[in-house]
């Protein structure tokens, strides 16, 4: 009867090891994938260094009136070449926040003024902040990533003129926060280093500031004067920049 009552008993428990045995195996595994995925994340921590070009579009308006008739972004700028360097920091696989500096020669319209004899113009905008991206599908081949950003813009065009030995310089510039730079793009990576990949960039802001500047150089008896200004913008209006290109970005 002892016999038959622990073989009985070694039956009835014997579904409920292989049960507990079998979630163990799940639970090891599952614990294993963690880590791996854990290990992978704190692998791709650390700095990285990025490098942008592309082209910009201006939108909206640079400043207001009192009429309302505002004075539009195309009007003054045609577009924008950006050259952006981003430096910044990956917590993890997904994370990234980091300081950006953009430089960007600015294409004027066709000006009668810009086209005579011995008178050329030029522009260029600086643009500087911070911006933060979430990175999707970590680890893969093909990462989609979405960034918000916030910083500081200034553009500035001048007019140079020349009669003579007597050379004459006016310049005129704006300068004001950008509240949001909305980013989207997908990086390819080509190994644990180097990546590259689209963007584009939807960047708002407002100019609160206008400057001006005039030189003077070989005037006879005076000889070289400048002097400069600046002021603030009254009646202010949202502007924006529409930018699209590639960017790489190589991780440390």
């Amino acid at each position: 009867m002892i016999w038959k009552f622990t073989a009985l008993s070694l039956a009835l428990s014997a579904p409920a090891f292989a049960a507990d045995w079998r979630n163990d195996g799940n639970f090891r595994r599952k614990e294993v994938k963690s880590t791996e995925e854990l290990e992978q994340a704190q692998e791709d921590r650390g700095f990285t260094l990025g490098l942008r070009g592309g082209y910009a579009l201006p939108l909206g308006d640079s400043t207001g009136t009192r009429s309302g008739d505002n004075f539009k972004m195309s009007d003054a700028y045609k577009g924008a070449i950006p050259l952006q360097v981003d430096v910044g920091y990956f917590f993890n696989s997904n994370v990234y926040l980091g300081a950006y500096f953009q430089y960007a020669p600015v294409l004027l319209p066709d000006n009668a003024a810009c086209s005579e004899t011995g008178v050329s113009c030029s522009s260029d905008q600086m643009r500087f902040g911070i911006n933060a991206s979430y990175h999707f599908r970590a680890g893969e081949k093909f990462m989609p990533w979405l960034g918000l950003g916030i910083g500081y813009e200034m553009i500035n065009t001048k007019v140079s003129a020349r009669e003579g030995d007597i050379e004459s310089i006016i310049g005129v510039g704006a300068r004001g926060i950008e509240f949001a730079s909305i980013q989207a793009g997908a990086d390819y990576r080509i190994n644990d280093t180097f990546s590259i990949g689209p963007y584009v960039s939807l960047a708002a802001g407002v100019y609160q500031t206008a400057t001006s500047s005039i030189e003077m150089k070989n005037v006879p008896i005076l000889g070289d004067a400048s002097e400069s200004s600046s002021e603030s913008i009254d009646n202010k209006a949202v502007h924006a920049w529409l930018s699209g290109g590639l960017r790489m970005q190589v991780r440390f």
